[in-house]
Protein backbone atom coordinates (compact mmCIF):
# COMPACT_ATOMS: atom_id res chain seq x y z
CA UNK A 1 0.00 0.00 0.00
CA UNK A 2 1.04 3.57 -0.97
CA UNK A 3 1.04 5.13 2.18
CA UNK A 4 3.03 2.33 3.96
CA UNK A 5 5.88 3.44 2.09
CA UNK A 6 5.37 6.92 2.65
CA UNK A 7 4.99 6.50 6.76
CA UNK A 8 8.91 6.19 6.79
CA UNK A 9 9.38 9.70 4.79
CA UNK A 10 6.51 10.94 6.92
CA UNK A 11 8.43 10.23 10.36
CA UNK A 12 11.86 11.93 8.89
CA UNK A 13 9.44 14.83 8.34
CA UNK A 14 8.25 14.19 12.24
CA UNK A 15 11.83 14.35 13.00
CA UNK A 16 11.96 18.00 12.26
CA UNK A 17 8.54 19.20 14.05
CA UNK A 18 9.57 17.04 17.25
CA UNK A 19 13.11 18.61 17.23
CA UNK A 20 11.48 22.42 17.46
CA UNK A 21 8.70 21.54 20.14
CA UNK A 22 11.84 20.54 22.35
CA UNK A 23 11.81 22.76 25.17
CA UNK A 24 15.84 23.29 25.01
CA UNK A 25 15.38 24.90 21.30
CA UNK A 26 14.16 28.55 22.32
CA UNK A 27 14.90 29.70 19.16
CA UNK A 28 14.12 33.40 20.06
CA UNK A 29 17.51 32.93 22.36
CA UNK A 30 19.33 33.92 19.29
CA UNK A 31 20.36 37.50 19.50
CA UNK A 32 20.22 39.68 16.57
CA UNK A 33 23.11 37.57 14.60
CA UNK A 34 23.35 41.43 12.12
CA UNK A 35 24.26 43.57 15.36
CA UNK A 36 26.36 40.89 17.19
CA UNK A 37 28.47 40.16 13.77
CA UNK A 38 29.26 43.42 13.89
CA UNK A 39 30.42 43.32 17.53
CA UNK A 40 33.18 40.99 16.87
CA UNK A 41 31.28 37.80 17.65
CA UNK A 42 28.38 35.63 14.76
CA UNK A 43 25.81 35.72 17.15
CA UNK A 44 24.64 34.79 20.65
CA UNK A 45 22.63 30.88 20.87
CA UNK A 46 20.88 30.66 24.36
CA UNK A 47 22.31 33.45 25.54
CA UNK A 48 26.15 32.95 25.21
CA UNK A 49 28.00 34.28 22.31
CA UNK A 50 29.19 32.75 19.19
CA UNK A 51 33.03 33.18 18.02
CA UNK A 52 33.50 33.77 14.45
CA UNK A 53 35.62 30.61 14.65
CA UNK A 54 33.53 28.57 16.44
CA UNK A 55 30.49 29.86 13.47
CA UNK A 56 32.86 29.59 10.34
CA UNK A 57 33.81 25.41 11.59
CA UNK A 58 30.11 25.24 11.17
CA UNK A 59 29.66 26.73 7.99
CA UNK A 60 32.41 24.73 6.81
CA UNK A 61 30.86 21.78 8.25
CA UNK A 62 27.26 22.51 7.12
CA UNK A 63 28.82 23.38 3.68
CA UNK A 64 30.68 19.77 3.51
CA UNK A 65 27.52 18.31 4.57
CA UNK A 66 25.21 19.69 1.88
CA UNK A 67 27.93 18.49 -0.77
CA UNK A 68 28.08 15.41 0.29
CA UNK A 69 24.29 15.31 0.11
CA UNK A 70 23.67 17.39 -3.01
CA UNK A 71 26.47 17.47 -5.08
CA UNK A 72 27.71 20.97 -6.40
CA UNK A 73 24.19 22.41 -6.36
CA UNK A 74 23.37 22.03 -2.46
CA UNK A 75 22.56 26.02 -2.66
CA UNK A 76 19.73 24.69 -4.46
CA UNK A 77 18.68 22.92 -1.73
CA UNK A 78 19.38 24.41 1.44
CA UNK A 79 19.80 27.73 2.84
CA UNK A 80 23.14 27.67 4.40
CA UNK A 81 23.11 30.83 6.28
CA UNK A 82 19.84 29.24 8.04
CA UNK A 83 21.53 25.47 8.40
CA UNK A 84 24.64 26.96 9.99
CA UNK A 85 22.10 27.84 13.04
CA UNK A 86 20.35 24.95 12.62
CA UNK A 87 23.63 22.32 13.26
CA UNK A 88 24.69 24.87 16.06
CA UNK A 89 21.38 24.44 17.70
CA UNK A 90 21.54 20.67 17.83
CA UNK A 91 24.68 20.61 18.65
CA UNK A 92 24.15 22.02 21.63
CA UNK A 93 21.25 19.90 22.20
CA UNK A 94 23.16 16.61 21.60
CA UNK A 95 25.86 18.02 24.25
CA UNK A 96 23.11 18.91 26.63
CA UNK A 97 21.75 15.15 26.41
CA UNK A 98 25.64 13.87 25.91
CA UNK A 99 25.20 11.96 22.80
CA UNK A 100 28.91 11.12 21.60
CA UNK A 101 30.00 9.20 18.78
CA UNK A 102 32.96 6.48 18.90
CA UNK A 103 35.96 6.51 16.59
CA UNK A 104 34.32 3.40 15.16
CA UNK A 105 31.30 4.89 14.44
CA UNK A 106 33.47 7.61 12.64
CA UNK A 107 35.36 5.24 10.77
CA UNK A 108 32.14 3.59 9.79
CA UNK A 109 30.50 6.56 8.42
CA UNK A 110 33.37 7.71 6.78
CA UNK A 111 34.48 5.01 5.09
CA UNK A 112 30.50 4.51 3.56
CA UNK A 113 30.48 8.12 2.38
CA UNK A 114 30.52 7.54 -1.49
CA UNK A 115 33.19 9.79 -2.49
CA UNK A 116 35.30 7.42 0.06
CA UNK A 117 33.27 4.14 -0.35
CA UNK A 118 35.21 3.04 -3.73
CA UNK A 119 38.52 4.57 -2.89
CA UNK A 120 41.05 2.73 -2.18
CA UNK A 121 41.26 4.37 1.30
CA UNK A 122 45.28 4.84 2.55
CA UNK A 123 46.05 7.95 4.71
CA UNK A 124 48.15 9.79 1.63
CA UNK A 125 44.85 9.30 -0.54
CA UNK A 126 42.49 10.43 2.58
CA UNK A 127 44.23 13.28 3.39
CA UNK A 128 44.47 14.38 -0.41
CA UNK A 129 40.61 13.99 -0.58
CA UNK A 130 39.93 16.15 2.39
CA UNK A 131 42.49 18.21 1.32
CA UNK A 132 41.47 18.84 -2.27
CA UNK A 133 37.89 18.57 -2.26
CA UNK A 134 37.39 20.48 1.54
CA UNK A 135 40.32 22.44 1.96
CA UNK A 136 40.90 20.74 5.34
CA UNK A 137 43.02 18.13 6.84
CA UNK A 138 41.79 14.93 7.94
CA UNK A 139 41.48 16.00 11.48
CA UNK A 140 38.89 19.31 10.57
CA UNK A 141 36.71 17.30 8.12
CA UNK A 142 36.46 14.45 11.03
CA UNK A 143 35.35 16.99 13.54
CA UNK A 144 32.55 18.35 11.38
CA UNK A 145 31.31 14.27 10.72
CA UNK A 146 31.68 13.50 13.84
CA UNK A 147 29.29 16.69 14.57
CA UNK A 148 26.84 15.37 11.64
CA UNK A 149 26.21 11.94 13.48
CA UNK A 150 25.81 14.16 16.69
CA UNK A 151 22.55 15.35 15.46
CA UNK A 152 21.89 12.33 13.38
CA UNK A 153 21.84 10.56 16.64
CA UNK A 154 19.77 13.46 18.35
CA UNK A 155 16.68 13.47 15.68
CA UNK A 156 16.57 9.72 16.02
CA UNK A 157 16.48 9.88 19.87
CA UNK A 158 13.76 12.58 19.60
CA UNK A 159 11.70 10.49 17.08
CA UNK A 160 12.30 7.48 18.81
CA UNK A 161 8.64 8.00 20.47
CA UNK A 162 7.12 9.35 17.37
CA UNK A 163 4.43 7.49 16.11
CA UNK A 164 2.69 7.88 12.35
CA UNK A 165 -0.84 7.40 11.48
CA UNK A 166 -2.23 5.25 8.20
CA UNK A 167 -4.33 9.62 8.69
CA UNK A 168 -1.31 11.47 9.17
CA UNK A 169 0.81 9.43 6.23
CA UNK A 170 -2.46 10.12 3.65
CA UNK A 171 -2.33 13.48 4.43
CA UNK A 172 0.97 14.36 3.92
CA UNK A 173 0.78 12.32 0.88
CA UNK A 174 -1.65 14.52 -0.34
CA UNK A 175 0.05 17.55 0.56
CA UNK A 176 3.24 16.31 -1.27
CA UNK A 177 0.79 15.68 -3.97
CA UNK A 178 -1.52 18.02 -4.60
CA UNK A 179 -0.95 20.35 -7.36
CA UNK A 180 -2.87 24.04 -8.71
CA UNK A 181 -2.22 26.32 -11.03
CA UNK A 182 -1.41 29.91 -10.19
CA UNK A 183 -1.89 33.15 -12.15
CA UNK A 184 -0.82 36.06 -10.50
CA UNK A 185 1.12 39.82 -11.09
CA UNK A 186 4.08 40.46 -10.48
CA UNK A 187 4.89 43.98 -8.68
CA UNK A 188 8.76 44.32 -7.79
CA UNK A 189 10.29 47.35 -5.70
CA UNK A 190 13.25 47.48 -7.87
CA UNK A 191 10.47 48.63 -10.49
CA UNK A 192 10.19 51.57 -8.25
CA UNK A 193 13.90 52.72 -7.73
CA UNK A 194 14.12 55.13 -10.66
CA UNK A 195 10.94 57.06 -9.25
CA UNK A 196 12.85 57.51 -5.85
CA UNK A 197 14.40 60.96 -5.35
CA UNK A 198 17.69 61.26 -3.98
CA UNK A 199 17.45 64.61 -3.98
CA UNK A 200 16.57 65.34 -0.50
CA UNK A 201 19.39 65.99 1.76
CA UNK A 202 17.21 65.80 4.60
CA UNK A 203 14.99 62.91 4.33
CA UNK A 204 18.26 61.19 3.42
CA UNK A 205 20.02 62.12 6.51
CA UNK A 206 16.67 61.39 8.72
CA UNK A 207 16.71 57.72 7.00
CA UNK A 208 20.14 57.37 8.38
CA UNK A 209 19.64 59.07 11.74
CA UNK A 210 16.68 56.67 12.25
CA UNK A 211 18.79 53.20 10.87
CA UNK A 212 22.60 54.04 12.00
CA UNK A 213 22.84 50.91 13.53
CA UNK A 214 22.16 49.09 10.04
CA UNK A 215 25.78 51.10 8.76
CA UNK A 216 27.34 50.07 11.46
CA UNK A 217 31.14 48.83 10.76
CA UNK A 218 32.40 45.47 11.99
CA UNK A 219 35.44 45.20 13.55
CA UNK A 220 38.23 45.67 10.59
CA UNK A 221 41.66 45.04 9.82
CA UNK A 222 44.48 46.17 7.50
CA UNK A 223 46.95 43.41 7.31
CA UNK A 224 50.21 43.33 5.03
CA UNK A 225 51.41 40.42 3.54
CA UNK A 226 53.78 38.45 1.36
CA UNK A 227 51.98 35.50 -1.41
CA UNK A 228 53.69 32.81 -2.52
CA UNK A 229 51.79 31.23 -5.31
CA UNK A 230 52.29 27.85 -6.54
CA UNK A 231 51.52 28.80 -10.06
CA UNK A 232 55.25 31.04 -9.83
CA UNK A 233 57.00 27.34 -9.53
CA UNK A 234 55.07 25.40 -12.00
CA UNK A 235 56.63 26.22 -15.64
CA UNK A 236 60.18 25.43 -14.16
CA UNK A 237 59.13 21.92 -12.92
CA UNK A 238 59.79 18.85 -14.74
CA UNK A 239 58.63 14.92 -14.34
CA UNK A 240 60.42 12.75 -16.01
CA UNK A 241 58.72 9.49 -16.89
CA UNK A 242 61.09 7.83 -15.10
CA UNK A 243 59.36 9.59 -11.80
CA UNK A 244 56.40 8.45 -12.55
CA UNK A 245 56.99 5.18 -13.05
CA UNK A 246 58.38 5.21 -9.97
CA UNK A 247 55.82 6.34 -8.21
CA UNK A 248 53.17 4.22 -10.11
CA UNK A 249 55.55 1.42 -8.62
CA UNK A 250 55.40 2.55 -4.68
CA UNK A 251 51.55 3.36 -4.88
CA UNK A 252 50.22 0.53 -7.42
CA UNK A 253 47.95 0.17 -4.16
CA UNK A 254 45.77 3.01 -5.03
CA UNK A 255 45.47 2.06 -8.65
CA UNK A 256 43.94 -1.56 -7.49
CA UNK A 257 40.73 -2.67 -9.46
CA UNK A 258 38.66 -5.32 -7.07
CA UNK A 259 36.72 -7.20 -9.23
CA UNK A 260 33.34 -9.31 -8.71
CA UNK A 261 34.37 -13.04 -8.59
CA UNK A 262 32.39 -15.04 -11.28
CA UNK A 263 30.96 -17.22 -8.84
CA UNK A 264 30.27 -17.26 -5.41
CA UNK A 265 32.76 -19.75 -4.40
CA UNK A 266 35.74 -18.13 -6.04
CA UNK A 267 37.65 -15.12 -4.79
CA UNK A 268 37.21 -11.54 -6.03
CA UNK A 269 40.00 -10.90 -8.82
CA UNK A 270 42.62 -7.59 -8.34
CA UNK A 271 43.58 -5.54 -11.27
CA UNK A 272 45.28 -2.73 -11.68
CA UNK A 273 44.60 0.42 -13.59
CA UNK A 274 47.84 0.64 -16.49
CA UNK A 275 49.95 3.15 -16.52
CA UNK A 276 49.00 4.42 -19.96
CA UNK A 277 45.49 5.37 -17.64
CA UNK A 278 46.92 7.22 -14.54
CA UNK A 279 49.77 8.65 -15.88
CA UNK A 280 48.51 12.30 -16.56
CA UNK A 281 47.01 12.36 -12.80
CA UNK A 282 49.92 11.20 -11.48
CA UNK A 283 52.04 13.80 -13.46
CA UNK A 284 49.57 16.55 -11.83
CA UNK A 285 49.97 14.78 -8.77
CA UNK A 286 53.80 14.86 -8.77
CA UNK A 287 53.84 18.57 -9.73
CA UNK A 288 51.25 19.68 -7.39
CA UNK A 289 53.55 18.35 -4.76
CA UNK A 290 56.55 19.78 -6.22
CA UNK A 291 55.14 23.11 -6.39
CA UNK A 292 53.91 22.88 -2.55
CA UNK A 293 57.63 21.87 -1.62
CA UNK A 294 59.37 24.50 -3.05
CA UNK A 295 56.84 27.42 -1.67
CA UNK A 296 57.09 25.99 1.49
CA UNK A 297 60.94 26.10 1.16
CA UNK A 298 60.83 29.56 0.34
CA UNK A 299 58.42 30.30 2.76
CA UNK A 300 60.33 28.86 5.17
CA UNK A 301 63.40 30.94 4.23
CA UNK A 302 61.67 33.95 4.40
CA UNK A 303 60.47 33.38 8.32
CA UNK A 304 64.18 32.19 9.23
CA UNK A 305 65.12 35.51 7.57
CA UNK A 306 62.66 37.83 9.85
CA UNK A 307 64.47 36.23 12.92
CA UNK A 308 67.04 39.09 12.43
CA UNK A 309 65.15 41.29 10.30
CA UNK A 310 61.89 42.81 11.23
CA UNK A 311 60.82 44.41 8.18
CA UNK A 312 58.70 42.75 6.13
CA UNK A 313 59.13 44.39 3.49
CA UNK A 314 62.84 43.81 3.37
CA UNK A 315 62.57 40.23 4.06
CA UNK A 316 60.45 39.59 0.90
CA UNK A 317 62.15 41.16 -1.14
CA UNK A 318 65.93 39.64 -0.47
CA UNK A 319 63.76 36.63 -2.30
CA UNK A 320 62.38 38.81 -5.26
CA UNK A 321 59.01 38.95 -3.73
CA UNK A 322 56.71 42.75 -2.96
CA UNK A 323 54.60 43.15 0.09
CA UNK A 324 51.07 44.00 -0.62
CA UNK A 325 48.02 45.45 1.41
CA UNK A 326 44.65 44.21 1.83
CA UNK A 327 43.22 47.73 2.96
CA UNK A 328 41.01 47.05 5.99
CA UNK A 329 38.45 44.22 5.72
CA UNK A 330 36.09 42.39 8.30
CA UNK A 331 35.97 38.72 8.88
CA UNK A 332 32.28 39.10 7.56
CA UNK A 333 33.42 39.56 3.73
CA UNK A 334 36.60 37.80 1.56
CA UNK A 335 40.19 39.33 2.02
CA UNK A 336 40.96 41.64 -1.13
CA UNK A 337 43.06 39.98 -3.46
CA UNK A 338 43.42 36.69 -1.28
CA UNK A 339 39.87 35.50 -1.02
CA UNK A 340 38.32 33.51 1.22
CA UNK A 341 40.68 31.87 4.25
CA UNK A 342 40.01 31.55 7.55
CA UNK A 343 43.65 30.89 8.74
CA UNK A 344 44.35 34.02 7.12
CA UNK A 345 41.27 35.94 8.62
CA UNK A 346 41.87 34.39 12.13
CA UNK A 347 45.64 35.30 12.22
CA UNK A 348 44.67 38.78 11.05
CA UNK A 349 42.18 39.41 14.10
CA UNK A 350 44.25 37.27 16.50
CA UNK A 351 47.86 38.57 16.19
CA UNK A 352 48.99 42.45 17.69
CA UNK A 353 49.79 45.43 15.25
CA UNK A 354 53.31 44.50 14.03
CA UNK A 355 53.45 41.04 15.28
CA UNK A 356 54.21 38.41 12.15
CA UNK A 357 52.28 35.53 11.47
CA UNK A 358 53.42 31.64 11.28
CA UNK A 359 53.19 30.82 7.22
CA UNK A 360 49.50 30.29 6.74
CA UNK A 361 48.89 27.63 3.91
CA UNK A 362 45.43 28.03 1.41
CA UNK A 363 45.00 25.74 -1.67
CA UNK A 364 46.64 28.41 -4.12
CA UNK A 365 49.16 29.89 -1.79
CA UNK A 366 51.37 30.34 1.04
CA UNK A 367 51.70 33.79 3.01
CA UNK A 368 53.02 35.56 5.56
CA UNK A 369 51.43 38.75 7.20
CA UNK A 370 51.21 41.13 10.08
CA UNK A 371 48.57 43.40 11.02
CA UNK A 372 49.25 47.01 10.27
CA UNK A 373 46.29 48.28 11.82
CA UNK A 374 42.85 47.28 14.00
CA UNK A 375 39.76 49.49 13.82
CA UNK A 376 37.06 48.42 16.32
CA UNK A 377 33.76 48.28 15.44
CA UNK A 378 31.87 51.95 14.78
CA UNK A 379 28.72 53.68 13.65
CA UNK A 380 30.26 56.00 10.86
CA UNK A 381 29.36 59.72 10.20
CA UNK A 382 26.54 60.19 7.28
CA UNK A 383 29.08 61.54 4.98
CA UNK A 384 31.24 58.19 4.89
CA UNK A 385 28.19 55.95 3.91
CA UNK A 386 26.38 58.16 1.97
CA UNK A 387 26.32 55.99 -0.93
CA UNK A 388 24.99 53.22 1.16
CA UNK A 389 22.37 55.13 2.84
CA UNK A 390 20.88 56.22 -0.49
CA UNK A 391 20.70 52.48 -1.91
CA UNK A 392 18.91 51.70 1.45
CA UNK A 393 16.61 54.98 1.02
CA UNK A 394 16.01 53.53 -2.45
CA UNK A 395 15.14 50.45 -1.45
CA UNK A 396 13.02 51.32 1.69
CA UNK A 397 10.95 53.79 -0.68
CA UNK A 398 10.50 51.58 -3.56
CA UNK A 399 9.43 48.48 -1.57
CA UNK A 400 6.31 50.68 0.03
CA UNK A 401 5.59 52.42 -3.67
CA UNK A 402 5.47 48.82 -4.65
CA UNK A 403 3.11 47.86 -1.88
CA UNK A 404 0.66 50.73 -2.80
CA UNK A 405 0.70 49.72 -6.06
CA UNK A 406 -0.07 46.15 -5.82
CA UNK A 407 -2.81 47.29 -3.39
CA UNK A 408 -4.37 49.71 -6.17
CA UNK A 409 -3.88 46.65 -8.49
CA UNK A 410 -5.61 44.00 -6.68
CA UNK A 411 -8.44 46.55 -5.94
CA UNK A 412 -8.53 47.25 -9.58
CA UNK A 413 -9.26 43.53 -10.89
CA UNK A 414 -11.49 42.88 -8.09
CA UNK A 415 -13.07 45.04 -9.23
CA UNK A 416 -13.35 43.95 -12.91
CA UNK A 417 -13.65 40.53 -11.97
CA UNK A 418 -16.98 41.47 -9.41
CA UNK A 419 -19.19 43.92 -12.11
CA UNK A 420 -17.42 43.25 -15.72
CA UNK A 421 -17.39 39.48 -14.73
CA UNK A 422 -13.74 39.20 -16.32
CA UNK A 423 -11.39 36.27 -15.65
CA UNK A 424 -8.49 36.92 -13.48
CA UNK A 425 -6.50 37.06 -16.37
CA UNK A 426 -8.33 39.05 -18.84
CA UNK A 427 -9.02 41.81 -15.55
CA UNK A 428 -5.05 41.91 -15.43
CA UNK A 429 -4.45 42.60 -19.47
CA UNK A 430 -7.01 45.19 -19.17
CA UNK A 431 -4.91 46.96 -16.87
CA UNK A 432 -1.84 46.59 -18.94
CA UNK A 433 -0.48 43.67 -17.10
CA UNK A 434 0.51 40.48 -18.36
CA UNK A 435 -0.02 37.94 -15.80
CA UNK A 436 2.58 34.48 -14.62
CA UNK A 437 1.72 31.63 -15.03
CA UNK A 438 2.51 28.55 -12.64
CA UNK A 439 1.78 25.11 -13.06
CA UNK A 440 2.32 21.87 -10.99
CA UNK A 441 2.03 24.30 -7.92
CA UNK A 442 2.29 22.51 -4.42
CA UNK A 443 2.10 22.64 -1.19
CA UNK A 444 5.89 21.79 -1.14
CA UNK A 445 7.06 23.24 -4.02
CA UNK A 446 10.30 24.60 -4.38
CA UNK A 447 10.14 28.19 -6.19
Amino acid sequence: MIFKKLRKFTKAIMWVIAIFIVPAFVIWNIGSTVKSRRSGYAGKLFNKKISMDKHYEAKIATRNDAWLKHGDKFEQYINLDEQIWTRLILLHEAKVRKITVSNEELLYYIKNLPIFKYAQLTPQNYASITARVFQETPAEFEAGIKGSIMTAKLMNEVAADISVSDEEVKTTYHKENEQATVSYVLIEPKDFYESVSLENEEELKNHFNAHQEGFRKPEQANVEYVEIKLERFKDAIVITDERIKKYYGLNKANFKITLPPATKSEPNKIKYKPLTEVEDSIRERLIEKEMRNRASNLARQIMNKLFSETDLAEAANAYNLTVQKTGPFSMLEEIPNVGLSFPFLKAAFSLKIGEISEVIKTSTAYYILKPLKKIKPYIPDYEEVIEEVKQAYKETQGSKLAEKKAEQISSEIRELIDHKNLSFEDAAKKLEFTPKLVTNFGLCSKR
